[in-house]
């Protein structure tokens, strides 16, 4: 239960039916135990359904389950919601349920749950920022409704409508997940070569691992709210770069020649979609790259958010690909790629 006095209490996570969902639990439920001066919080884990392998993973863990369908029960997600004092507010395009043209209605209705609950804090996790530019030779380009971005930036201008500021701290995951390049595994296991676009290789792009996004997240969710609601952070690991840049590393972690073949983003996009099987997860990860705004290609502003949030940095791309079974992905040639 909240307290007016510590800015501490029971925490919910959304979108606990995703990868990203799982892993956020984990932590929150870890930092106690690795900080002794924290004390344990109640962790409820939201998703739609309570009978899955990945509800009761999270049972075993020791996560309260709450199963609901946000879409459908106002009520529920109220009842859900109430008493709790923070909410993470994951909305994970890349779960197994969420359809891309429902992203927006599915933040909404969290928010709209989470203030008739009397939630104290919500924490947005967002893969996007309006920071972003977009291409000045197209100036009257709008971004479509039914893309990720435009229904994420509608989340977030929303939430500040429902919540003061000092209710809200935004979390920003921004571009290449280290997780997300084991999508083109089976493609460089075949070509050994790495698949690039043939236009806009010069963007550069930030990559954070996952365990990077939950450790914010835990260290956000377990502090009183005030010490960082008003704030957004951008979770991003001590590394920039280009796309040309991203498969020299991963080649060159693979030990393998420097080889790229260039494409349309059409067909790179039908490689991911056929490497992971769904079509939406496959414009979500181009959304996140910058190839469906058509972005300016340039050198973004590092940020060090991650190391002020949690004391330490985050993994760049070649300790990634030293992890344990990480290499393998890209050498087998029947793989099931796990997004995260």
């Amino acid at each position: 239960m909240s307290t007016s006095a510590t800015g501490k209490g029971s925490i919910f996570v959304s979108g606990t039916d995703g990868d990203k969902g799982v892993t956020i639990v984990q932590q929150l439920l870890q930092f106690p135990q690795q900080y002794k001066h924290l004390s344990p919080q109640v962790i409820y884990a939201g998703l739609p359904d309570d009978t899955t392998p990945r509800a009761k993973s999270l049972q075993g863990l020791g996560a309260n389950v709450v199963a609901f369908d946000i879409f459908n029960d106002h009520t529920a997600a109220v009842n859900a919601l109430t008493g709790v004092t923070k909410l993470c507010l994951l909305i994970d395009p890349l779960s197994e349920r969420l359809q891309k043209s429902r992203a927006y209605h599915y933040g909404k209705a969290f928010i709209d749950a989470a203030k008739e609950a009397n939630v104290e804090h919500v924490i947005f996790l967002t893969p996007f920022t309006p920071l972003d530019a977009i291409s000045n030779n197209e100036p009257t380009e709008k971004v479509k409704y039914d893309s990720y971005r435009s229904q994420f930036m509608l989340i977030e201008s929303y939430l500040h409508t429902q919540f003061n500021t000092n209710q809200i701290t935004l979390l920003r995951y921004p571009g290449v997940l280290h997780q997300h390049l084991l999508v083109f595994g089976k493609y460089i296991a075949q070509h050994n070569a790495f698949p690039l676009p043939n236009q806009q290789m010069e963007i550069t792009v930030e990559s954070c691992n996952m365990i990077d996004i939950a450790r914010a997240t835990a260290c956000v969710a377990h502090s009183p709210t005030l010490r960082h609601s008003k704030n957004s952070y951008k979770i991003s690991s001590p590394q920039l770069l280009t796309f040309e840049e991203v498969s020299e590393r991963v080649l060159s972690g693979l030990d393998r020649e420097n080889t790229v073949n260039l494409m349309d983003v059409d067909t790179l996009q039908k490689i991911i979609g056929e490497s992971i099987g769904n079509d939406d997860h496959a414009v979500f990860l181009l959304e996140m790259w910058g190839l469906q705004q058509k972005l300016k290609g340039r050198r973004l502003e590092i940020t060090r958010d991650l190391e002020l949030l949690t004391g330490q940095s985050g993994k760049t791309l070649n300790e990634f690909l030293k992890e344990d079974g990480v290499r393998d992905a890209f050498l087998s040639h029947i793989i099931l790629p796990k997004v995260a």
